[in-house]
């Protein structure tokens, strides 16, 4: 962002330990902290989850390798923000109210509702996907370092969930038909956009101001759409309609 505050890597845990930086970028920081590792835990949940209700065993082996790497991501953010002072119980009372956000039902259903393999291509779609957008985009560049640095360790493996649910959606195609998996998007679809949040909100403005940020949420929001239409027409499927404004719904 043009006049951020702070540049890429700047900051280091020393630096708002000792107060270097004003209080109020510490708080957001700890906020966004916060709900990067409550995503990861939730995503972790939810491979859990849709792993125990999968029959094919080279699928539930993808699906416990992804487990394992998201409950290793969450352990990583939670452990940036127990550098700061902040237990993993703390940021997660901080967060139940965002919990509760449209931004958090995609993360929220994939651990509480998804089952079997169509539950997680609809997760891997709505969490992997749109994390390796906001987390390549966004975080990687971060003022804060240690963030930035958590953020090259995730994508290596974000990626290759990423590329799984590429290639599991034409094979979902196949193996439910297109009909059952344009159902399930158009249901999870307006979860996914939600994920990157409101535009223009005050607190992606303080996280641009301050450089924890580099996009607004709704520039996000339409990179992603743009990748995930052609894999769709790919697969021979077509995007379902959304609303315009946020929180996003099918029309």
């Amino acid at each position: 962002m043009p006049g951020a505050q702070f540049g890429p890597r700047q900051v280091e845990a020393a630096d708002v330990n000792r107060g270097r930086v004003e209080a109020h970028y510490t708080k957001v920081l700890r906020r966004l902290l916060g709900a990067h590792a409550l995503a990861e835990k939730l995503t972790a949940e939810g491979y859990r989850r849709t792993a125990a209700t999968i029959s094919d065993p080279e699928i539930r082996r993808i699906a416990h390798k992804n487990l394992a790497e998201e409950q290793r991501h969450a352990a990583l953010v939670y452990g940036l923000l127990a550098q700061l002072g902040v237990s993993e119980e703390s940021a997660d009372r901080a967060s139940l109210v965002l919990r509760r956000a449209p931004s958090f039902e995609a993360a929220r259903c994939f651990a509480e509702q998804a089952q079997g393999e169509l539950g997680l291509l609809m997760g891997s779609i709505s969490l992997d996907m749109t994390g390796l957008i906001m987390i390549g985009v966004n975080y990687r560049d971060s003022s804060y370092a240690p963030h930035a640095r958590a953020a090259d360790e995730i994508l290596e493996e974000e990626a290759d969930h990423d590329e799984f649910g590429t290639g599991a959606l034409r094979a979902a195609v196949e193996r439910v038909g297109a009909d059952a998996v344009s159902a399930a998007l158009r249901q999870w679809l307006p979860r996914a956009v939600n994920f990157f949040g409101p535009p223009g909100s005050g607190f992606t403005f303080d996280c641009l101001r301050y450089g924890l940020k580099q996009k607004d949420n709704d520039e996000l929001a339409g990179l992603f759409l743009s990748v995930l239409e052609r894999r769709l027409n790919q697969a021979g499927l077509e995007m379902p309609r959304l609303s315009k404004t946020y929180p996003h719904t099918i029309i």
